[in-house]
């Protein structure tokens, strides 16, 4: 993708990014998606948090093989 097709990219996901912002903040709901959104991101946080621990185990795993060798 050249620069031009990046950028046309990122400018229409930070529209996207804008207008759900938008919509939450004037939505009467305001309080209920705050609590939504927050609680999915700290499930995303923990799963990258476990993802990077797994990864980081089996990189020890090979290092320590590597060094038995």
């Amino acid at each position: 993708m050249g620069k031009t097709g990046s950028n046309l990219l990122f400018l229409a996901v930070g529209a996207a990014i804008g207008a759900a912002v938008g919509y939450v903040a004037a939505s009467e709901k305001k309080e209920q998606w705050l609590r939504d959104i927050n609680s999915l991101v700290d499930k995303v946080k923990g799963n990258v948090k476990t993802a990077a621990n797994k990864g980081r185990e089996k990189v020890d795993e090979l290092a320590s093989k590597i060094d038995a060798e």
